[in-house]
């Protein structure tokens, strides 16, 4: 799957779990995740937001290490695999707030 790193995420309110890749792992439930590029073997240390290139203009939150997070309006390839676990809404929901 494919999807686009955007830009000037920083500036957006934070959620109330107090960073975007605790905001993840509240909802995912993987406590050390990978970075989600498909060719990278750093770990998702950061929250990343992105959208997808198909389907929906919604915002998700990914796993990526530092150097893909900072890939500003790049297009990065995630693991298929994982679509359906990784991408997490950019929403405060019942498990924001709560590790």
């Amino acid at each position: 799957m494919r999807v686009k790193n955007l830009n000037g995420t920083s500036d957006n309110p934070k959620c109330p779990c107090g960073s975007w890749i605790a905001h993840w792992k509240n909802y995912t439930g993987i406590p050390n995740p990978a970075c989600a590029e498909t060719s990278c073997e750093g770990k998702g240390t950061d929250g990343g937001h992105v959208q997808k290139m198909e389907g929906d203009m919604s915002w998700y939150i990914i796993p990526l290490c530092k150097e893909h997070n900072g890939l500003h309006g790049e297009i990065i390839d995630i693991m298929d695999i994982m679509y359906e676990n990784f991408l997490v809404p950019v929403i405060k929901r019942d498990k924001c707030g709560k590790f």
